[in-house]
C-alpha cells in the first residue's frame, strides 16, 4: 500500500477536559433525539388509530413495509417545520416522510404524506421538502417513490405554496424533468390525492391505487357541485375502480396498503441496469480511531479550539489521508482521502490556532483557527479545480467563522482571494457533500459550499450554527442600529436599558442560529449524531455514483 501521511492520535480519554466535553456533548446528542422521537409520532396517537381504523398503515409503516431493511432508510428533513407554524397547530416534519432506502436491492428514493398530520395538506415548508425530495432524485439519478396520501394545499396559507418557481408547481414540472432523465418515477395512491396533487402521481412513470382508501380526482364531489352543480360520490369520481378499468388513469389497483407497497417491490425488482459514474472505490478500512472519540474532542465552548484532523481521523480510512499544501493556507485543511473504500477530497476548517510563515526567517504571525485567510482561499481553490481534474468526489466540513477582515486583509487582497475560492466552489461539477460541525457564518458558508452551492447533501451536527455572522457581533451591531433609531425618536436610553436591549436581542438571535432552526427550514438535510458522520457520507457518495453524467468542470474568469 502506497505510504500516506500520519493524521490524528490517541485521544486523552482520561483527562477531565475529555470527560466534560463528553458528557456536555452527549446531552446535546441525547436532546437531539428526544426531540426527533417527539417529531416521529406525527399528529398524536389518536390521529395514528383513525388511520388503523380505515384500514390503512401510517407514513412511517408504510416505508417500513417497503424496504429491503428499515434500518437502512436515511431519513432526510426530520425537523422540517420545526417550531413553525404554531398558530395553526405545526407540521411535524413538514407533513411529510422521506429519505434514502433500498427497495428491491435498490437505493431509492422515498417520499410519503403523513395524513396524520393536516391530513396530508401541504404546507409551505411541505412543497420545499418535496422539491429537495425531487431534486436530490435528479441530481444523482435514483429512482423516487411518492406514497401519496394527502388532502391537498393547505388553503389558508395556499398565497405561500401555490404559484412561485419554487413552489407546488414546481413538483409537476420536475416530475416531467425526471421522466426526461429516464429516473425512473413510481407512485401509490393510498389516500386523497386532490386537485393540482393529483398530477403528481399520474406524471410519474407507473401508478398505482389501493381500493375504498385510494382516490383521484381534479375537483372532489363538493367542488363539483358548486362548479357545475353535479352530484357524484367520491369514489365514482375518483376511485379504484373509475380509474383502473374507465379512465385509464392509473396501471395497478390494489386492495390494502401491503399490496400496494409490495406492488412498488415488484416494479422495482424488474427495473433495468444501473449506470453508474464510477467513481474509484478501493477496499474499506475502518478509520484509525474510534469515532466515538468524537463527543470529547470537541469543545464545549462556541470558539473553542481544536485539531480538525483528530477530527478526520474518526471519519476516514485508515492510512489514506495524503495531505495537499500542508505548511501553507493554514487555517484550510486540503487532503486526499479514502471513505468506505471511496477517493475523496477534502477540505475542511483547521479550528486550531496556527502560524503562517511569512519568510524564512521568522516563526511567521499568528493566525485565528476557523478564519478563511488568503493563502487558505487560494490553497482551497486550487485544490478543488485539482478535484475537478481528477474527477473525484469532495467532502467539505465546516467550522467557519468567515473571511479574515481588517486594513492588512484587505490590502492583501482577501476579496480576491475569497471570490476565487468561491468561484471553484460554485463551478465544482464533481458530487459535493457537506457537514456543518460547528460554526457556518457568512461567506464562510458560501466558500465552503453551503446550501446555496449545490452540495448532493447537507449534514449538520448538534453543535451547528448557521448565521450571517457570530451572535456576539451581530448583537451588537443590531443594538447600535435599534439605538440610533431610538435616538432619533428623542428616547434616550440608560446603561441599564441598553444591557437588557442587548441581552433580549442576542437571545433572539441566537435562537435563530441553533441547528434545529437551520434544519426547520431544510438549510440542511439532516441533523446527525456525529457518531454515524461516516455512515451518512458512505451512503452519499454510494448514491452520487449512480448518475453517469458529469458536466465538464470550467470556471470561467476566475480572479489569480
Amino acid at each position: 500500500m502506497p505510504e500516506s501521511d500520519t493524521i490524528g492520535s490517541e485521544a486523552p480519554t482520561d483527562s477531565a477536559s475529555f470527560q466534560e466535553q463528553a458528557a456536555h456533548y452527549d446531552a446535546l446528542v441525547e436532546t437531539m433525539r428526544e426531540r426527533a422521537d417527539e417529531i416521529r409520532k406525527g399528529g398524536g396517537a389518536k390521529k395514528i388509530q383513525k388511520q388503523h381504523d380505515r384500514g390503512k398503515l401510517t407514513a412511517r409503516e408504510r416505508i417500513a413495509y417497503l424496504l429491503d431493511d428499515a434500518d437502512q432508510f436515511r431519513e432526510l428533513g426530520l425537523f422540517a417545520g420545526y417550531e413553525m407554524y404554531e398558530e395553526e397547530g405545526g407540521c411535524p416534519a413538514g407533513g411529510t416522510v422521506m429519505g434514502l432506502g433500498p427497495v428491491s436491492g435498490r437505493e431509492c428514493m422515498v417520499v410519503a404524506n403523513d395524513a396524520t398530520v393536516k391530513a396530508g395538506a401541504w404546507f409551505p415548508i411541505t412543497a420545499k421538502k418535496n422539491l429537495r425530495a425531487q431534486k436530490i432524485a435528479l441530481e444523482n439519478h435514483v429512482p423516487i417513490i411518492y406514497l401519496v396520501d394527502s388532502a391537498g394545499v393547505y388553503l389558508p396559507m395556499q398565497d405561500e405554496i401555490f404559484p412561485d418557481e419554487d413552489d407546488f408547481g414546481r413538483i409537476f414540472r420536475n416530475n416531467a424533468r425526471l421522466s426526461s432523465k429516464g429516473i425512473p418515477q413510481i407512485a401509490a395512491i393510498m389516500g386523497s390525492c386532490v386537485a393540482g396533487g393529483a398530477y403528481l402521481p399520474i406524471m410519474s412513470d407507473e401508478a398505482i391505487i389501493v381500493e375504498g382508501t385510494g382516490s383521484v380526482f381534479l375537483a372532489g364531489p363538493f367542488l363539483v357541485k358548486a362548479a357545475i352543480g353535479e352530484d357524484v360520490e367520491a369514489d365514482e369520481l375518483g376511485g379504484a375502480t373509475t380509474h383502473s378499468e374507465i379512465s385509464g388513469v392509473t396501471d395497478y389497483k390494489v386492495e390494502d396498503d401491503e399490496a400496494a407497497l409490495d406492488k412498488i417491490r415488484s416494479i422495482v425488482d424488474h427495473s433495468g441496469p444501473v449506470e453508474r459514474f464510477g467513481f474509484v472505490r478501493k477496499e474499506s478500512t475502518e478509520p484509525a480511531y474510534p469515532a466515538d472519540d468524537l463527543y470529547g474532542l470537541f469543545p464545549a465552548a462556541e470558539n473553542g479550539q481544536y485539531d480538525m484532523r483528530e477530527i478526520l481521523a474518526r471519519i476516514i480510512d485508515a492510512e489514506s489521508w495524503t495531505e495537499y499544501k500542508e505548511g501553507y493556507g493554514r487555517t484550510l485543511l486540503t487532503g486526499y482521502a479514502r471513505l468506505d473504500g471511496w477517493n475523496v477530497g477534502v477540505v475542511a476548517n483547521q479550528r486550531a490556532v496556527v502560524r503562517n510563515r511569512t519568510d524564512l526567517d521568522s516563526k511567521g504571525e499568528i493566525q485565528v483557527g476557523g478564519v478563511i485567510y488568503a493563502d487558505a482561499a487560494d490553497k482551497a481553490a486550487r485544490f478543488i479545480m485539482n478535484c475537478n481534474q481528477k474527477e473525484i468526489p469532495i467532502l467539505f466540513f465546516q467550522d467557519v467563522t468567515g473571511f479574515m477582515v481588517g486594513k492588512r486583509a484587505e490590502q492583501g487582497g482577501i476579496i480576491k482571494d475569497g471570490a476565487k475560492m468561491v468561484n471553484a466552489v460554485s463551478n465544482s461539477t464533481v458530487p459535493k457533500l457537506t457537514v456543518v460541525v460547528g460554526n457556518s457564518y457568512g461567506a464562510g458558508n458560501y466558500a465552503m459550499c453551503g446550501r446555496a452551492y449545490d452540495p448532493r447533501l447537507v449534514l449538520a451536527w448538534p453543535t451547528a450554527k448557521i448565521a450571517v455572522m457570530g451572535g456576539t457581533q451581530a448583537s451588537k451591531v443590531l443594538k447600535q442600529i435599534k439605538v440610533r433609531q431610538l435616538e432619533k425618536q428623542g428616547e434616550e436610553l440608560s446603561d441599564e436599558d441598553e444591557e437588557a436591549l442587548l441581552s433580549e436581542i442576542q437571545d433572539r438571535y441566537e435562537e435563530q442560529t441553533t441547528p434545529y432552526y437551520a434544519a426547520a427550514r431544510l438549510w440542511v438535510d439532516a441533523l446527525i449524531d456525529p457518531v454515524d458522520t461516516r455512515d451518512w457520507l458512505a451512503r452519499g457518495l454510494n448514491m452520487v455514483d449512480h448518475n453517469p453524467e458529469l458536466e465538464q468542470f470550467n470556471t470561467g474568469v476566475i480572479q489569480t
